[in-house]
């Protein structure tokens, strides 16, 4: 496993990021909570020191799990939580950015962790009814408390990091980022890197398109979010994995897996520290792991944006 700093802080971290949607049981099917702490153990014993949750993954069950898991090792760990999605009646949620409810979120992700500190505090998802200038004030009280040590968001756009970086200092933003969705390179990347902050790319499998592993008529089971999905639409995922057919026979050259190639060439981004890959099972942490530490050379990256290029009108997101 690789190491990288995270841009303006003193936080190294390894390159794959195990995010831990994937095993809260909300929106990927129902999951085996001892499989996912033998996945979590897996992810510990390959090296990876960096964990990103939300108080949203489970309502607050991933958090639980994490301390469960890492025990007090937990200290020697990076943990990113994220704040912004409130629960509401029967597994509903809303956005919610108001000051007095991350201090009170943040208060309760402290307390579910077991920690006194949380190393990067991220806002979920941009708040519209919330002026950033009053989430920030929030924000710049649990910092001087510390209560966390630095400030993350996600999803957020280069107009909304320009205004809150006024009045907090922001060291990363979390974004949706592939080979097959690179709507971020236009803009936001190159913000990113004028403004030194860390790009941390989230869904660079595609959610399972780019593991080379899906026929052309995937079956979802119940509670899988995917089966909704404009990208598994069968007209949409005929593209992307005739884009990906194209591609293994590149990573086969390395002795790679297509995951492997797809976490490779998000991690060439110098501005990008590690990229946040989901697991249910151990193997899959492991695969994943196959990408880090490794560089794809710039002919077979040409190759790649060859392949890329020669489909960018066909596909819905690139």
């Amino acid at each position: 496993m690789r190491y990288r700093n995270i841009n303006g802080t003193d936080l190294k971290v390894s390159e794959i990021c195990f995010g831990t949607w994937p095993i809260s049981g909300h929106g990927m099917g129902q999951v085996n909570e001892q499989v996912s702490i033998e996945t979590l153990n897996s992810a510990i014993e390959l090296g990876i020191n960096y964990f990103d949750t939300a108080d949203f993954y489970g309502f607050g069950y991933v958090e639980e799990l994490l301390r469960k898991v890492l025990g007090s090792k937990i200290n020697e760990m990076t943990i990113a939580t994220k704040v912004g999605l409130e629960q509401g009646k029967n597994q509903s949620y809303r956005i919610n950015l108001k000051p007095d409810y991350i201090i009170r979120a943040c208060e309760k992700s402290l307390q579910r962790l077991q920690v006194d500190t949380i190393d990067l505090y991220q806002l979920h998802w941009p708040d519209p009814d919330t002026p950033l200038v009053e989430t920030a004030e929030a924000l710049n009280r649990l910092l001087e408390s510390g209560k966390i040590r630095y400030i993350g968001v996600s999803n957020f756009s280069t107009e909304q990091l320009n205004e809150l970086k006024q009045y907090i200092p922001v060291v990363s933003n979390q974004v949706e980022y592939s080979l097959i969705n690179r709507q971020v390179e236009s803009a936001l990347i190159p913000y990113c890197i004028d403004h030194n902050i860390s790009v941390f790319p989230y869904k660079v499998l595609g959610r399972g398109i780019l593991t080379g592993k899906f026929d052309r008529n995937p079956t979802f089971a119940k509670g899988d979010w995917r089966k909704e999905d404009t990208e598994f639409q069968k007209s949409n995922l005929k593209k992307y994995l005739n884009l990906v057919d194209k591609m293994i026979p590149i990573a086969n050259a390395y002795g790679k897996t297509m995951s492997q190639l797809a976490i490779a060439w998000t991690l060439r981004l110098p501005i990008v520290p590690s990229v946040v890959v989901g697991a249910r099972k151990p193997k899959q942490i492991e695969e994943s792991c196959g990408g880090s530490g490794w560089e794809i050379q710039q002919e077979d990256l040409n190759r790649i944006n060859q392949i890329l290029s020669n489909n960018h009108e066909s596909l819905p997101f690139s």
